[in-house]
């Protein structure tokens, strides 16, 4: 009897301490910290393959959103062979997205639909917007505990976007003190783990209050026994993007 009355005393205040750490608010408050859209930045890529070998590469991004249409524009900057070709997706919110590649070699631009299989191949998946920026009204979450990563204590979270079906299931570890958000694994929609995206050195975004960004990623291929490091060299808001930043303009020497 005495432990239920204790149980009836403490529960109007355990109640709210559970909701505050409900899945869906410990995205939100890790996912809100990030700039995911309207920004521009500058990567530094090293793309290790399993037998070692690497190759280094730069690009010039920018990511915006207006009328819940997405796109993002990546220039190559280095190496000097590819300089100039140029990426532009753009993600209509019911409709099939469109990849547009710019070849400076030739002066041609390639179409193509924006399918699960093209973006992989155009895409990188380092950008932590790639999973922060989801409509979360489409996502489901599910609270799996708590896990250690490099000395921390970390929520655990399974997201699946009902809209993904091929490319659903992700898991987040999210540190408990900060909210940000340390390791990112994906999986295919077998179940089996793809990719293992791990985040750190994060600074705060100077312009903007409360926004940080983390400078250093580690993506890992699991499919193609591959991995790239990733140094963000510089990143800043850019509120004024329009529809025209993102058009494929020539390079004039």
């Amino acid at each position: 009897m005495i432990k239920l009355k204790l149980l009836i005393l403490f529960l109007p205040f355990y109640l709210p301490v559970m909701g505050q750490n409900s899945p869906e608010e410990i995205f939100e408050k890790a996912a809100d910290q990030l700039l995911t859209e309207n920004l521009e930045l500058s990567l530094e890529i090293k793309e290790i393959a399993s037998n070692g070998k690497s190759k280094d590469k730069k690009y010039d991004v920018l990511i915006g959103k207006s009328e819940g249409i997405e796109r993002t524009k990546t220039v190559v900057q280095y190496p000097d062979k590819l300089k100039g070709i140029t990426i532009v997706i753009t993600d209509y919110p019911k409709e099939m997205g469109l990849i547009e590649i710019f070849t400076p070699a030739n002066g041609k631009i390639r179409k193509m639909k924006a399918t699960s299989k093209n973006m992989e191949l155009v895409n990188s998946g380092v950008s932590i917007s790639n999973y922060t920026s989801k409509d979360r009204s489409q996502l489901n979450f599910e609270f799996k505990g708590t896990e250690e990563f490099e000395g921390k204590s970390c929520y655990k979270l399974q997201v699946i976007d009902i809209s993904d079906l091929e490319n659903a299931k992700t898991e987040y570890l999210i540190e408990k003190k900060s909210y940000r958000i340390l390791k990112i694994i994906a999986f295919n929609e077998e179940g089996t783990e793809k990719s293992i995206t791990t985040y750190s050195n994060f600074q705060a975004i100077g312009q903007l209050k409360g926004k940080i960004q983390p400078m250093f990623m580690v993506n890992k291929d699991l499919k193609k026994a591959k991995h790239n490091e990733i140094i963000v060299l510089k990143i800043k808001a850019r509120p004024d993007l329009k529809e025209e930043n993102f058009s494929i303009e020539p390079i004039i020497n």
